[in-house]
Protein backbone atom coordinates (compact mmCIF):
# COMPACT_ATOMS: atom_id res chain seq x y z
CA UNK A 1 0.00 0.00 0.00
CA UNK A 2 2.69 2.33 0.76
CA UNK A 3 4.44 1.89 -2.81
CA UNK A 4 1.10 2.42 -4.69
CA UNK A 5 0.67 5.98 -2.28
CA UNK A 6 3.94 6.85 -3.52
CA UNK A 7 3.71 6.43 -6.99
CA UNK A 8 0.36 8.15 -6.28
CA UNK A 9 1.96 11.32 -4.93
CA UNK A 10 4.82 10.90 -7.74
CA UNK A 11 2.56 10.67 -10.75
CA UNK A 12 0.66 13.95 -8.93
CA UNK A 13 3.69 15.87 -8.69
CA UNK A 14 5.43 15.25 -12.17
CA UNK A 15 1.57 15.98 -13.56
CA UNK A 16 1.67 19.51 -11.43
CA UNK A 17 5.55 20.18 -12.67
CA UNK A 18 4.40 18.93 -16.37
CA UNK A 19 1.56 21.76 -16.32
CA UNK A 20 3.47 24.86 -14.26
CA UNK A 21 6.26 24.17 -17.16
CA UNK A 22 3.86 24.27 -19.97
CA UNK A 23 2.31 27.39 -18.39
CA UNK A 24 5.70 29.01 -18.03
CA UNK A 25 6.46 28.38 -21.88
CA UNK A 26 2.95 29.41 -22.96
CA UNK A 27 3.48 32.42 -21.13
CA UNK A 28 6.59 32.95 -22.50
CA UNK A 29 5.82 32.46 -26.07
CA UNK A 30 2.55 34.58 -26.02
CA UNK A 31 4.59 37.87 -24.75
CA UNK A 32 6.88 38.89 -27.27
CA UNK A 33 8.90 41.79 -27.22
CA UNK A 34 7.79 44.01 -30.20
CA UNK A 35 10.99 46.68 -29.45
CA UNK A 36 13.77 46.83 -27.72
CA UNK A 37 16.37 50.50 -26.87
CA UNK A 38 19.23 52.16 -24.51
CA UNK A 39 19.70 55.43 -24.58
CA UNK A 40 21.16 58.77 -22.51
CA UNK A 41 18.17 61.20 -20.59
CA UNK A 42 18.59 63.89 -18.58
CA UNK A 43 16.10 63.90 -15.29
CA UNK A 44 14.93 67.26 -14.54
CA UNK A 45 15.66 68.47 -10.68
CA UNK A 46 11.65 68.46 -9.74
CA UNK A 47 8.26 66.17 -10.85
CA UNK A 48 5.94 68.06 -12.53
CA UNK A 49 1.88 67.87 -12.43
CA UNK A 50 1.31 65.17 -15.87
CA UNK A 51 -1.01 62.40 -16.88
CA UNK A 52 0.05 58.78 -16.30
CA UNK A 53 -1.42 55.74 -18.42
CA UNK A 54 -2.26 52.15 -16.53
CA UNK A 55 -4.13 48.84 -17.70
CA UNK A 56 -6.17 51.59 -19.80
CA UNK A 57 -7.01 54.17 -17.48
CA UNK A 58 -5.54 58.09 -17.22
CA UNK A 59 -4.86 59.27 -13.91
CA UNK A 60 -3.18 62.57 -12.82
CA UNK A 61 0.55 62.02 -11.09
CA UNK A 62 3.78 63.83 -10.63
CA UNK A 63 6.20 62.72 -13.36
CA UNK A 64 9.63 63.39 -14.46
CA UNK A 65 10.55 65.79 -16.29
CA UNK A 66 12.96 64.05 -18.85
CA UNK A 67 14.93 65.20 -22.36
CA UNK A 68 16.55 62.75 -24.42
CA UNK A 69 20.20 63.43 -26.03
CA UNK A 70 20.60 65.80 -28.17
CA UNK A 71 16.85 66.88 -27.66
CA UNK A 72 15.79 70.95 -26.07
CA UNK A 73 12.57 70.00 -25.20
CA UNK A 74 11.44 68.57 -21.80
CA UNK A 75 9.19 65.34 -21.69
CA UNK A 76 6.96 63.86 -19.34
CA UNK A 77 8.01 60.24 -18.25
CA UNK A 78 5.76 58.50 -15.21
CA UNK A 79 8.55 55.73 -14.25
CA UNK A 80 12.01 54.11 -14.50
CA UNK A 81 12.81 50.69 -12.52
CA UNK A 82 15.52 50.75 -10.31
CA UNK A 83 15.60 54.79 -10.52
CA UNK A 84 16.06 56.25 -7.27
CA UNK A 85 15.35 60.61 -7.57
CA UNK A 86 15.91 62.77 -5.21
CA UNK A 87 14.19 66.28 -5.48
CA UNK A 88 16.96 69.38 -6.15
CA UNK A 89 19.41 67.11 -8.59
CA UNK A 90 19.39 66.86 -12.37
CA UNK A 91 20.70 63.35 -13.28
CA UNK A 92 22.00 61.94 -16.88
CA UNK A 93 20.89 57.94 -16.35
CA UNK A 94 21.00 55.23 -19.63
CA UNK A 95 18.23 53.38 -19.31
CA UNK A 96 16.65 50.54 -21.38
CA UNK A 97 12.54 50.64 -23.20
CA UNK A 98 11.47 47.78 -23.93
CA UNK A 99 7.79 47.18 -25.46
CA UNK A 100 5.64 44.37 -25.05
CA UNK A 101 2.41 42.69 -26.48
CA UNK A 102 0.31 40.06 -24.90
CA UNK A 103 -3.38 39.50 -26.61
CA UNK A 104 -4.09 37.58 -23.25
CA UNK A 105 -3.95 41.06 -21.23
CA UNK A 106 -6.72 43.32 -20.64
CA UNK A 107 -4.03 45.72 -22.46
CA UNK A 108 -2.19 43.86 -24.83
CA UNK A 109 0.94 46.64 -25.22
CA UNK A 110 2.90 48.61 -22.88
CA UNK A 111 6.29 49.29 -22.54
CA UNK A 112 9.04 49.09 -19.51
CA UNK A 113 11.22 51.84 -18.62
CA UNK A 114 14.73 50.69 -16.48
CA UNK A 115 17.73 52.48 -14.99
CA UNK A 116 21.13 50.66 -16.27
CA UNK A 117 23.24 53.18 -15.52
CA UNK A 118 23.51 56.38 -13.72
CA UNK A 119 26.33 58.76 -15.10
CA UNK A 120 26.12 62.09 -13.09
CA UNK A 121 23.96 63.86 -11.02
CA UNK A 122 24.39 67.39 -10.00
CA UNK A 123 22.73 69.72 -7.46
CA UNK A 124 21.00 72.41 -9.39
CA UNK A 125 17.67 74.08 -10.66
CA UNK A 126 16.98 72.93 -13.54
CA UNK A 127 16.26 75.16 -16.71
CA UNK A 128 13.33 75.65 -19.00
CA UNK A 129 10.70 73.35 -17.02
CA UNK A 130 7.00 73.49 -18.01
CA UNK A 131 4.88 74.39 -15.37
CA UNK A 132 3.16 70.65 -16.23
CA UNK A 133 2.10 67.94 -18.03
CA UNK A 134 -1.18 68.15 -18.38
CA UNK A 135 -2.96 67.72 -21.58
CA UNK A 136 -5.92 69.90 -22.20
CA UNK A 137 -7.74 66.98 -23.03
CA UNK A 138 -7.76 65.32 -19.64
CA UNK A 139 -9.31 68.39 -17.75
CA UNK A 140 -11.52 70.01 -20.48
CA UNK A 141 -14.91 67.89 -20.02
CA UNK A 142 -14.53 68.74 -16.14
CA UNK A 143 -16.59 71.77 -15.38
CA UNK A 144 -15.43 74.58 -13.30
CA UNK A 145 -16.61 75.32 -9.87
CA UNK A 146 -20.32 76.44 -9.95
CA UNK A 147 -20.21 79.50 -7.92
CA UNK A 148 -23.28 80.46 -6.18
CA UNK A 149 -24.12 82.68 -3.04
CA UNK A 150 -26.75 84.13 -0.51
CA UNK A 151 -27.12 87.11 1.05
CA UNK A 152 -29.10 88.52 3.82
CA UNK A 153 -29.04 92.25 3.79
CA UNK A 154 -30.73 95.46 3.15
CA UNK A 155 -27.96 96.24 0.71
CA UNK A 156 -28.11 93.37 -1.36
CA UNK A 157 -26.48 94.77 -4.09
CA UNK A 158 -23.27 96.21 -2.72
CA UNK A 159 -22.52 92.71 -1.39
CA UNK A 160 -23.46 90.67 -4.76
CA UNK A 161 -21.10 93.21 -6.86
CA UNK A 162 -18.38 92.72 -4.47
CA UNK A 163 -18.92 88.65 -4.43
CA UNK A 164 -18.68 88.95 -8.12
CA UNK A 165 -15.83 90.64 -8.44
CA UNK A 166 -13.96 88.67 -5.76
CA UNK A 167 -15.10 85.09 -5.57
CA UNK A 168 -12.60 83.51 -3.61
CA UNK A 169 -11.59 80.72 -5.98
CA UNK A 170 -11.21 81.03 -10.31
CA UNK A 171 -13.99 79.99 -11.58
CA UNK A 172 -12.47 79.74 -14.76
CA UNK A 173 -9.57 77.46 -13.45
CA UNK A 174 -10.21 73.24 -13.57
CA UNK A 175 -9.41 72.33 -9.75
CA UNK A 176 -7.69 69.23 -9.54
CA UNK A 177 -7.01 66.85 -6.94
CA UNK A 178 -4.52 64.09 -6.79
CA UNK A 179 -2.27 61.63 -5.00
CA UNK A 180 -3.06 61.16 -1.40
CA UNK A 181 -2.91 65.29 -0.54
CA UNK A 182 -1.92 67.52 -4.07
CA UNK A 183 -3.86 69.85 -5.81
CA UNK A 184 -3.42 72.51 -9.26
CA UNK A 185 -5.68 74.44 -10.85
CA UNK A 186 -5.21 74.81 -15.01
CA UNK A 187 -7.62 76.94 -17.04
CA UNK A 188 -8.36 76.29 -20.66
CA UNK A 189 -5.31 78.22 -21.20
CA UNK A 190 -3.30 75.34 -19.92
CA UNK A 191 -1.96 78.21 -17.71
CA UNK A 192 -1.76 76.86 -13.96
CA UNK A 193 -3.38 79.73 -11.53
CA UNK A 194 -2.52 77.40 -7.97
CA UNK A 195 -1.17 74.51 -7.01
CA UNK A 196 0.30 72.92 -3.41
CA UNK A 197 -1.06 70.57 -0.81
CA UNK A 198 -4.41 69.60 0.34
CA UNK A 199 -5.32 69.08 4.10
CA UNK A 200 -8.06 67.50 4.51
CA UNK A 201 -10.10 67.04 8.22
CA UNK A 202 -13.28 64.94 8.72
CA UNK A 203 -16.12 67.06 10.18
CA UNK A 204 -19.84 66.69 12.21
CA UNK A 205 -21.96 68.65 10.49
CA UNK A 206 -22.88 70.36 13.99
CA UNK A 207 -19.64 71.86 13.31
CA UNK A 208 -20.77 73.55 10.46
CA UNK A 209 -22.97 77.10 10.88
CA UNK A 210 -26.22 77.62 10.63
CA UNK A 211 -26.24 79.95 8.10
CA UNK A 212 -25.24 77.27 5.33
CA UNK A 213 -29.16 76.44 5.31
CA UNK A 214 -29.82 79.50 3.08
CA UNK A 215 -27.62 77.94 0.46
CA UNK A 216 -28.21 74.35 0.74
CA UNK A 217 -26.27 71.64 -1.50
CA UNK A 218 -27.96 69.63 -3.84
CA UNK A 219 -27.97 65.81 -4.07
CA UNK A 220 -27.92 63.35 -1.27
CA UNK A 221 -25.07 64.53 1.65
CA UNK A 222 -22.69 61.58 2.31
CA UNK A 223 -20.29 63.44 4.03
CA UNK A 224 -18.40 66.04 5.85
CA UNK A 225 -14.61 67.79 5.81
CA UNK A 226 -13.21 70.84 5.80
CA UNK A 227 -10.77 71.34 3.10
CA UNK A 228 -7.36 73.76 3.17
CA UNK A 229 -6.04 74.94 -0.13
CA UNK A 230 -2.14 75.39 0.87
CA UNK A 231 1.03 76.44 -1.30
CA UNK A 232 3.75 73.84 -2.26
CA UNK A 233 5.48 74.31 0.70
CA UNK A 234 2.24 73.59 3.26
CA UNK A 235 1.41 77.26 3.60
CA UNK A 236 -2.09 77.97 3.96
CA UNK A 237 -2.47 79.90 0.25
CA UNK A 238 -5.28 82.63 -0.89
CA UNK A 239 -8.00 80.74 0.29
CA UNK A 240 -9.33 80.37 3.36
CA UNK A 241 -10.03 76.62 4.93
CA UNK A 242 -13.60 75.90 3.59
CA UNK A 243 -16.32 73.17 5.00
CA UNK A 244 -17.39 70.32 2.85
CA UNK A 245 -20.28 69.02 1.86
CA UNK A 246 -20.19 65.39 -0.44
CA UNK A 247 -23.32 64.93 -2.31
CA UNK A 248 -24.41 62.78 -4.94
CA UNK A 249 -27.47 63.14 -6.85
CA UNK A 250 -30.04 60.48 -7.24
CA UNK A 251 -30.10 58.38 -10.10
CA UNK A 252 -32.79 58.41 -12.87
CA UNK A 253 -34.24 56.24 -15.68
CA UNK A 254 -32.53 58.78 -18.12
CA UNK A 255 -29.43 58.46 -16.45
CA UNK A 256 -26.37 55.75 -18.25
CA UNK A 257 -24.11 56.28 -15.20
CA UNK A 258 -24.14 55.87 -11.31
CA UNK A 259 -24.44 60.30 -10.18
CA UNK A 260 -20.41 60.80 -9.09
CA UNK A 261 -20.03 62.02 -5.83
CA UNK A 262 -19.32 65.52 -5.85
CA UNK A 263 -17.61 68.44 -3.41
CA UNK A 264 -19.46 71.48 -2.17
CA UNK A 265 -17.21 74.01 -0.61
CA UNK A 266 -18.54 76.29 1.40
CA UNK A 267 -17.68 79.57 3.39
CA UNK A 268 -19.23 82.17 5.55
CA UNK A 269 -18.81 86.10 4.90
CA UNK A 270 -20.94 86.65 7.13
CA UNK A 271 -18.81 88.99 9.26
CA UNK A 272 -16.75 90.09 6.69
CA UNK A 273 -19.18 91.57 5.06
CA UNK A 274 -20.66 93.41 8.27
CA UNK A 275 -17.12 94.71 8.85
CA UNK A 276 -16.46 96.17 5.43
CA UNK A 277 -20.44 97.37 4.85
CA UNK A 278 -21.44 98.30 8.12
CA UNK A 279 -23.88 100.26 6.32
CA UNK A 280 -25.67 97.67 4.29
CA UNK A 281 -26.79 95.64 7.61
CA UNK A 282 -25.98 92.57 6.81
CA UNK A 283 -27.73 89.82 8.43
CA UNK A 284 -25.67 86.53 6.45
CA UNK A 285 -23.66 85.77 3.82
CA UNK A 286 -22.81 82.05 2.81
CA UNK A 287 -20.92 81.12 -0.69
CA UNK A 288 -20.22 77.69 -2.65
CA UNK A 289 -17.99 76.33 -4.73
CA UNK A 290 -19.27 72.56 -6.45
CA UNK A 291 -16.73 71.10 -8.34
CA UNK A 292 -16.09 68.11 -10.49
CA UNK A 293 -13.88 65.62 -9.42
Amino acid sequence: MKTRNLSGKLLLFLCIFSFISCSDDENKESRKVTDYKEYVLTIASKKLPGVCWSDGNNFLSDVYAVKKENTKKWESLGFIDGFEFEEGYEYTIKISETSYLDYRMGTPSWTEYKLLEVISEQKMNSAGLPSHFIPKWYYENLFTPQYKYAIEADNKEKIEEDLKINPILSIESHYLIYGADKWIAVNDAEIVTGKGILKRVNKDYKEFPESYQILRPEGNVLGYMEWTFCDESGIEALYPPFDVFFTKGVKTKMMEHTPKVTPNLYYDFTAYYKSKYPEARVETVVVSFRIEL
